[in-house]
């Protein structure tokens, strides 16, 4: 079916809402409703309408305007969650393939791979070797560092001249740095396909990292790590949080209890997964732990009748 757009007019689609049963705002005037909606951007907007659906005469606009808020300020707790994720999940990797090998740049080595590999582009760029213009920074960045100090011809001469490397980049004036280097500044999407590849000496480094996070089975481990990626991207991209079904997860241990009242694809499930990554899944022996661990650190509301909404929201399909 083909796809139509039809524009629509600010004032049109607020007072659509009115006519399905919305009720005006308590607090803000008409042109600062419209300039609030005007700022978030009707489409954003309506994925949070979406969430009363058919009980639009219950709500006021401010009660839709309140998910919003809620939902920004519910994405930065999360995405400082992920962030600690994201670093413990570096850190592991980096001490894995130490502890195997101790080529620092055995990374650019084919045979350390499961299949065909190649390094993404956004990670290469900053890699490049590039003429710096204008006075240096008093303290320089580690990457500044390292290209300043040393080259890739000399290492590679040293650490890979007599092996088969990955397709390097076509891009000759890439300063190809140790693998430690390469991760402090790699993307997340980067980090998390190099652990699933990598293969030192028949050590698969997923299942490694894995037992590291208290998940024996990688193929577990790795349906986790694209759920948290999946969630820290929407965070880290001011994508909506609230109210969206996100990837499913093997429940382990005792995450089967939290399972028994959370629907498995639903935000309350993804923020005991982000607990259970960083090892700080104890405090929950049943979902009522979770629940309350999670509206005392985003939900302060005396609104009753929202709050309960929102909650079925984050456990319910």
């Amino acid at each position: 079916m083909k796809y139509t757009y039809k524009r629509l007019d600010i004032d049109c689609y607020i007072n659509s809402l009115y006519t399905d049963g919305l009720h005006k705002s308590e607090v803000l005037s008409d042109e600062e409703i419209r300039t609030t909606i005007t700022d978030i951007g009707i489409f954003k907007f309506k994925g949070y309408v979406k969430a009363f659906r058919n009980r639009l005469s219950d709500y006021t606009i401010d009660d839709i305007l309140f998910l919003y808020d809620f939902d920004r300020k519910l994405s930065s707790h999360l995405l400082e969650l992920t962030s600690r994720i994201e670093i413990k999940l570096k850190t592991y990797l980096i001490e894995t393939a130490y502890t195997l090998t101790d080529n620092p740049f055995f990374y650019l080595i084919s045979d350390n791979y499961k299949n065909d590999f190649n390094l993404p582009y956004d990670t290469l760029y900053d890699w490049e070797v590039k003429e710096q213009k204008g006075k240096k920074e008093l303290y320089p960045h580690y990457r500044d560092y390292y290209l300043d100090k040393y080259d890739f011809k000399s290492n590679y001469e040293t650490f890979l001249s007599d092996v088969k490397l990955i397709r390097l980049d076509e891009r000759k004036n890439i300063n190809y740095p140790p693998f430690h280097y390469l991760i402090e500044s790699a993307t997340l999407g980067t980090v998390i396909k190099l652990v699933s590849e990598i293969t030192i000496d028949e050590n698969d480094i997923l299942k490694l990292v894995g037992k590291k996070f208290g998940i024996l089975n990688p193929k577990v481990f790795i349906s986790y790590l694209l759920r948290f990626k999946e969630l820290r991207n929407r965070c880290a991209h001011n994508g909506r949080i609230f109210n969206r079904n996100y990837r499913s997860v093997k429940a382990i241990g005792t995450y089967k209890h939290i399972r028994k009242d959370i629907y498995d694809h639903r935000l309350l499930d993804v923020y005991y997964t982000l607990y259970f990554l960083l090892g700080e899944e104890e405090q929950f022996k049943n979902s009522s732990d979770l629940e309350k661990k999670f509206m005392d650190n985003n939900l302060n509301i005396t609104n009753e009748n929202l709050k309960e909404f929102i909650l079925n929201c984050l456990r319910k399909n």
